[in-house]
């Protein structure tokens, strides 16, 4: 429970209210037992029956002043009146525990969906995406079930469970005595099912989370499935996902349904228990009426029958905390790369950017990036240039703080990009990326993305810039013309326009071309590269590309082979020389 305690904190005062309506709810329902007393002697006893001195008699005393019938009226206003008041504290409870519940859901979806954004790039890529949507919708779901129906129901029946077992005590305590009989073992049932209950939930939330990401995994990768004629493999996976799901739920309900007959079985037996000795008081020892056996009758069964919504909501409470623990799991994970303290301003790029002695490795068995030096001037065009794997991405991941070096340093004029705020770092780079990164929305909110008040005429013309908008005032709605999920609507050159004319419209000082044309066809290519180019003009760029027409023109092109610079100069200069940029061009030209 100690998950909960800080959200259940920001609610204290709505808490205790609640609580403070269930004790009246509870007393108050304990009140409407003790009316069976005048009843029964209505009906069954003149008036001039001996009463003791105790409350109970005083209360028929007053009762039963009068006739029966004056009796009955009486009986028929008090009724109606307590009922309303059960009713209205009931509901006050019920919507105040339902407000609690809501607002701790929101709060905990806030949280996590907030902190998801503050991790970095490491943990999405060894954390399935399937388990993240499992522990935001199904983790998030118990949570709820477990305050309402689990915490808050069993405070609700405990309470009402106390009431009775005070009214109960009051009438007798030598049959309340015998009665607890059955309490030990009522609680050791309990503790057993919420053990077994609480290792069963957390095997079928990860069995759900594997569901969710078969399911996440085989939508994006559909078509490689159909074109794999994958089909059966996927079905024949999922359905043995599935039933393993099916087996821990089916274990997990298992385990919860025997918590409520073996507890009715218990509370029975305690009833018999209960009956044989209280006819020996009453026909026997003569030392109990037989109105109050009845009414210590009725408190025992209302006191069993809330005793028996316990393990109940003790299934909803142990699946939420096992919930309430796997989201705690997310929310205690803190990202590796680290906001600094005390930042120091960054808000422009003056005169380079430096690479000094770089090394980095995702596993630690295996460098990616080993000891590069290098300096990028402000406006130089630089070109990226390797085979695949050598490391080129990585360095401009790097530059961006998605990752840190292992060792070395990164700096912008001179200050250590680790002593910068991310958000005045990442201000002035943009980034295009060789799969565009499009959102379902409209065009237009796509282009002006992270631009917060942007204008429409700065969006119109960055589309311009980026020749998006002859294609985009051709959709049915035009610029308010949904896209899709990453822009599912468009062409491969269509989405990259769009990225282009997002890149123009930040108008960043940093630019970052990754493989930005290396999946277009020619007709596509030539227009992105256009865009590119006008995209470039007078900016410090890194760009990221096998092809020979996209870093032939950049000032200086950097040649990277298994995380080292191998090579650098320009186009020209390269091919003079024997290198991997010469064996690289010619790969191409042939091709």
């Amino acid at each position: 429970m100690k998950n909960f305690a800080p959200y259940l904190k920001l609610h204290t005062g709505k808490f205790i209210l609640c609580i403070i309506f269930m004790f009246l709810f509870a007393l108050v329902s304990t009140f409407s037992l003790s009316l069976l007393s005048p009843f029964l002697h209505a009906i069954f006893y003149d008036n001039s029956f001996p009463l003791s001195n105790d409350l109970l008699a005083r209360f028929n005393d007053w009762f039963l002043q009068g006739s029966k019938v004056q009796a009955f009226m009486k009986l028929q206003i008090i009724l109606v009146s307590v009922f309303l008041i059960k009713g209205i504290l009931g509901y006050l409870h019920q919507y105040l525990g339902v407000s609690i519940e809501e607002n701790v859901m929101k709060k905990v979806r806030d949280d996590i969906y907030s902190h998801l954004h503050t991790l970095s790039l490491d943990y999405f890529h060894r954390t399935q995406s399937g388990m993240l949507v499992s522990r935001v919708t199904n983790d998030i779901s118990m949570v709820k079930g477990a305050i309402k129906d689990g915490l808050l129901n069993f405070l609700k029946h405990l309470l009402l469970t106390v009431a009775y077992l005070g009214f109960a005590f009051y009438i007798s305590w030598r049959l309340l005595l015998v009665s607890i009989i059955t309490f030990p073992a009522l609680g050791w049932l309990l503790n057993k099912l919420a053990k077994k209950l609480r290792e069963k939930s957390d095997k079928v939330q990860e069995d759900m989370a594997k569901i969710t990401s078969t399911i996440g995994e085989s939508i994006g990768g559909i078509k490689i499935i159909k074109a794999f004629t994958a089909e059966k493999f996927e079905i024949n996976k999922f359905f043995k996902t599935t039933y393993n799901y099916l087996k821990s739920a089916i274990r997990f309900e298992r385990v919860g349904l025997i918590g409520v007959p073996a507890s009715e079985l218990v509370i029975t037996i305690g009833v018999c228990i209960l009956l044989s000795y209280g006819g020996y008081q009453i026909f026997v020892a003569h030392t109990l009426s037989a109105d109050r056996f009845l009414i210590f009758l009725a408190c025992a069964l209302s006191m069993m029958q809330s005793l028996n919504q316990l393990p109940k909501a003790n299934v909803y409470l142990q699946r939420g905390v096992q919930a309430m623990t796997r989201v705690k799991r997310i929310l205690d994970t803190k990202p590796t790369v680290q906001e600094a303290v005390h930042p120091v301003p960054l808000k422009s790029f003056e005169k380079e950017i430096a690479f000094r002695e770089v090394h980095f490795s995702y596993d630690p068995s295996k460098e990616v990036i080993c000891g590069v030096t290098l300096r990028i001037k402000k406006g130089e065009n630089v070109a990226l240039v390797g085979p695949s794997g050598a490391g080129k991405s990585t360095l401009t991941d790097l530059l961006a703080r998605f990752y840190d070096p292992s060792y070395g340093s990164i700096e912008i004029d001179g200050v250590n990009i680790k002593e910068v705020s991310l958000e005045d770092l990442r201000s002035l780079i943009g980034l295009v990326t060789q799969e565009p990164i499009l959102f379902d929305d409209t065009a237009f909110n796509n282009i002006a993305y992270g631009v917060p008040d942007t204008s429409p005429e700065l969006v119109y013309r960055a589309a311009k810039l980026a020749y998006a908008n002859e294609f985009i005032e051709k959709l049915p709605k035009g610029y308010d013309s949904m896209i899709g999920e990453r822009g599912v609507s468009l062409s491969g050159g269509e989405r990259q326009r769009i990225a282009i004319a997002r890149a123009f419209c930040k108008n960043p000082e940093i630019l970052i071309f990754d493989e930005a044309t290396s999946h277009l066809d020619p007709e596509s290519e030539s227009k992105v590269h256009s865009a590119m180019e006008k995209l470039l003009e007078g900016r410090t760029a890194i760009v990221i590309a096998h092809r020979l027409s996209t870093v032939r023109d950049r000032d200086r092109i950097i040649v990277i082979d298994e995380g080292k610079i191998v090579e650098e100069g320009t186009h020209s200069e390269l091919l003079e020389n024997e290198g991997l940029y010469k064996r690289l061009v010619k790969r191409e030209l042939d091709g």
